[in-house]
């Protein structure tokens, strides 16, 4: 599991630099961001600088969520799993991390 833990915390230390980096580039002469008020560019931002936080706190929490079998494993594994479906594209995702019933990007 420490692996797919260290995996998603890479993922979303990516994530939160794309953004910011996004960010940085979109500013604008009056030192706005496009989209501060109803763009949808600015809520994909936000939500996700929001989200790297959350999930941070999420793989911190780890060994507190109960571990109650499930098919795969336990509960902590299959949370993992779930989180790192969305990143199943990058190269250094593992196949034995795959949900089923998830649809893969």
């Amino acid at each position: 599991m420490a692996d797919l833990i260290e995996f998603l915390k890479a993922r979303i230390a990516e994530d939160e630099a794309a953004v910011r980096g996004l960010q940085a580039g979109m500013q604008r002469t009056d030192g706005q961001v496009p989209g501060a008020g109803s763009d949808a560019s600015s809520f994909t931002a936000a939500r996700v600088l929001a989200e790297c936080p959350a999930k941070r706190m999420i793989l911190g929490n780890v060994p507190l969520v109960t571990d109650v079998s499930v098919e795969i494993g336990g509960t902590s594994e299959y949370v993992l799993m779930c989180l790192a479906s969305v990143y199943s594209q990058h190269p250094d995702y593992q196949e034995g991390w795959a949900v089923e019933g998830l649809e893969r990007p």
